[in-house]
């Protein structure tokens, strides 16, 4: 059994002004110490689908149909006492962006820590050091010094590496990453991408990529799943998919890839 089984998940936005399918019978599987990446243009439902592996659309008006399987056990079914005990344990989640996603008036380290007694049951004490601990494997330097600054203070790669320490705190088995590189520069995200590659190799956990950029996905995934409307369209191992594609709008994509050429 793989670590994750998604089955038919169909996830649907139900509004006033009618009933939008962001997701419509998406089906795969995440293997232990994989990297699965998930692309399409924006509007795919690649979003709604990682939201979906921690229950993370609003409810209502959102409604899912499927299964969405952590070891077995359907993610979509399970009441919020025992969704609250998978999330940050078992399933964490890197946003695309962390400028939003970092409570602007607390100290960095305060939210890291904050994770950690929510996680572990530690003190405050405790909580503190693993915070420092957490930022410094996320490759930040001077980690106590920049635990005491506001994520303003920290530039934007910095700010991603916080929300990296933030999720891998409580040791999750997953690590769902949207787009976590989309507002660097070309420099930092290839040392975010390091990153997550060393702390994966490290820990051992699956990682599901979300992103557009094909040239991160030939980087670092083992396999890839295509969307586009909210359905998959190709999935399997990166090398041969991109290589030979089955399908033309995975032809488009790889053909809308910029490449670097010879002058």
């Amino acid at each position: 059994m793989s670590l994750v089984e998604i089955k038919d998940l169909r996830v649907e936005f139900r509004l006033d002004t009618g009933t939008v399918t962001a997701v419509d019978g998406v089906s795969f599987a995440v293997d232990e110490g994989e990297t699965l990446a998930v692309v399409g243009e924006s509007g795919s439902g690649k979003t709604a689908t990682a939201l979906s592996l921690l229950r993370l659309n609003p409810e209502p008006p959102c409604v899912y149909e499927g299964e969405v399987l952590l070891d077995g056990r359907d993610v979509l079914r399970l009441s919020e006492k025992d969704l609250r005990r998978i999330r940050g344990n078992d399933v964490a989640m890197v946003f695309q962006d962390p400028m939003t996603s970092l409570n602007p008036v607390k100290r960095v380290g305060a939210q890291v820590a904050e994770v950690v007694r929510r996680h572990a049951g530690a003190s405050r004490a405790q909580a503190a050091a693993a915070a420092v601990e957490a930022l410094r494997e996320a490759g930040i330097p001077d980690a106590e010094r920049r635990a005491a600054q506001y994520p303003h203070q920290l530039s934007g790669g910095l700010r991603q590496r916080v929300m990296i320490a933030m999720a891998l705190v409580g040791r999750p088995r997953v690590l769902v990453a949207d787009e976590p590189t989309t507002a660097l520069d070309v420099t930092v995200q290839a040392q975010i991408l390091e990153l997550l590659v060393e702390l994966q190799r490290r820990h051992g956990m699956a990682i599901v990529l979300i992103t557009h950029d094909l040239g991160v996905v030939a980087e670092v995934a083992d396999r890839v799943v295509v969307m586009r409307s909210g359905r998959v369209v190709e999935t399997g191992a990166v090398l041969p998919v991109f290589e030979t594609p089955q399908e033309e709008y995975t032809r488009e994509l790889l053909r809308a890839t910029p490449k670097l050429e010879r002058v």
